[in-house]
């Protein structure tokens, strides 16, 4: 590379590495500005995303992969061809072992250039799904948490008023012991659910560019919208021509068929060819059945979640009346603590279950539209 080329490419390297630092300085300024001053700041799911898009070191990295790639064609082109781009130049039938290793390595190199570019995208996918995921899990933690909460709160009622019935006769030693273990379990559900929270922040704050120990309040829920399409098959077609996956493998088919169309003076490299080119072919084939067959899968458990969503839902709605029911029979002594106690269990149990519901199918729907995303 002449001295020149070679400046101007790690310059640009180094003004684009600059630009994303300054990038991601500017969007978690706002956020870290709440968090020094000591006010519990707010995070939409939206400014998560663009969070983790810009301090993501593997979309940093892939950016300067793209960098690289370009340069290594436009390096290789010039002693070739003499021209900017391939179409000028395609060698077929005999030919030097040096134009043959010089074309091959050219065709490499722009095949990993297309790559790289669609791998970028592929990768602002993979943070963007990632970020809901981490994003979400939080809020289920938050809703186990309420859940263990109010089964502690169960359980240390029935676990007094078990010693006081005790110390009236009115209760075995046994009865005693069970409820002392009830509430043990109890306990450990309750810290379990803390660190759970605890240990899905430190995640997703690293994530999203967040220091470890910040508790910033997620503020956006997740949304239930069922899953529409014309076709199953549209879908899986749509899939197979967009996955990078896919993309990588016939570049490898295309590769080894170019290498092919030149005939090499040495018989067993044309033979190796021959037999790269049906490994390659074969990998093709494999990623496509693999893409299709996960997409197919991925539909029928999102039409199953939304078959659930209807009875979870009405089991939300039971408890949040059997709550009101029960609110006012203690109002008016036809309930005691217990039964309260009981109630407001059972409604957070139904609120995390038609929650965990609601995520599972938002995530296989993101899955659905972009599986490279969910499988990286």
């Amino acid at each position: 590379m002449h001295k020149w080329l070679r400046f101007k490419l790690v310059m640009a390297l180094l003004l684009s590495g600059l630009l994303m630092t300054w990038g991601a300085g500017a969007v978690l300024a706002d956020v870290s500005s709440g968090v020094a001053t000591g006010v519990q700041k707010q995070l939409t799911l939206q400014q998560a995303v663009n969070m983790g898009i810009a301090t993501s070191p593997s979309l940093i990295s892939s950016s300067y992969s793209i960098d690289q790639a370009k340069s290594k064609v436009d390096q290789q082109t010039e002693p070739i061809t003499g021209l900017s781009n391939l179409a000028g130049f395609i060698p077929t039938g005999s030919t030097s072992a040096d134009i043959e290793k010089a074309f091959n390595s050219l065709v490499s190199s722009n095949l990993n250039w297309q790559q790289a570019k669609k791998e970028y995208q592929a990768s602002q996918d993979s943070v963007t799904y990632s970020v809901y995921r981490n994003y979400y899990a939080i809020l289920q933690d938050e809703a186990a948490l309420d859940v263990a909460q109010q089964s502690f709160n169960l359980a240390d009622l029935q676990k007094r008023i078990t010693n006081l019935k005790y110390q009236t006769g009115g209760a075995s030693q046994y009865d005693v012991i069970q409820e002392n273990q009830s509430y043990a379990a109890a306990q450990t559900n309750l810290d379990t659910a803390k660190a759970n929270l605890n240990t899905d922040y430190v995640k997703f704050n690293q994530l999203v560019g967040l220091a470890p120990d910040d508790r910033l309040v997620l503020t956006d829920q997740p949304s239930f919208t069922p899953l529409v399409i014309g076709s199953l098959d549209a879908e899986v077609s749509r899939v197979l021509a967009v996955d990078p996956a896919i993309s990588s493998a016939e570049n490898t088919v295309s590769e080894q068929q170019d290498a092919l169309s030149i005939v090499s003076q040495d018989p067993a490299a044309n033979m190796a060819d021959r037999d790269t080119l049906g490994t390659a072919q074969q990998g093709l084939i494999s990623a496509q059945n693999s893409a299709a067959q996960n997409e197919r899968t991925l539909y029928h458990s999102i039409i199953a979640l939304e078959s659930k969503q209807d009875s979870l839902q009405q089991a939300l709605t039971t408890a949040e009346a059997n709550l009101k029911i029960t609110q006012l029979k203690y109002d008016v002594g036809l309930a005691n603590k217990v039964d309260l106690a009981t109630a407001q269990s059972s409604l957070t149990s139904a609120q995390l279950a038609l929650l965990g519901n609601v995520v599972s199918h938002q995530l296989n729907v993101m899955s659905f539209e972009t599986p490279w995303a969910a499988g990286a």
